[in-house]
């Protein structure tokens, strides 16, 4: 009976930091190292936020850009991003973030749209599934003039 109590504790611990890594796996940390080769994915949106943490204006999203992350999760083609300005200065001065925070889509390696509506979820996701949609057919039609 013991043996079978410590590997379910053992499971059950391994369950819970395993879904705990994957809730807070949906937005991804770009950086100065990884930004730029990121936001080049082939046929992938990156909709990105763009902090420093000591902005109150950030700090009142409290939990918004997560929540998008687990809302988005699943979306083919859709990714959830965030830069931390204060560490990743370059990253921020190369695409213009002047003020905080700073909602910006990207697709295939190019600034497509800057969001400012709305802050709660069910507005950001539209913004991005309506925006990336329309990257998306841009980016088939330029593809189809190519051939």
């Amino acid at each position: 009976m013991r043996n079978h109590r410590t590997s379910f504790i053992l499971v059950s611990s391994i369950l819970l930091v395993s879904l705990t890594l994957r809730a807070q796996a949906e937005v991804i940390t770009l950086t100065s190292d990884t930004f730029s080769d990121k936001i080049k994915e082939k046929d992938t949106a990156w909709f990105v936020k763009f902090c420093v943490p000591w902005c109150k204006h950030c700090k009142n999203l409290g939990t918004l850009w997560d929540d998008l992350g687990k809302v988005m999760e699943g979306e083919d083609e859709i990714e959830i991003g965030e830069v931390d300005c204060a560490t990743s200065k370059p990253v921020c001065s190369k695409v213009d973030i002047h003020s905080y925070p700073t909602f910006k889509l990207f697709y295939d390696g190019e600034e497509v749209a800057r969001y400012q509506g709305i802050r709660d979820v069910e507005s950001l996701k539209t913004f991005v599934l309506d925006e990336a949609g329309k990257a998306a057919e841009k980016g088939q039609l330029d593809n189809d003039k190519e051939l």
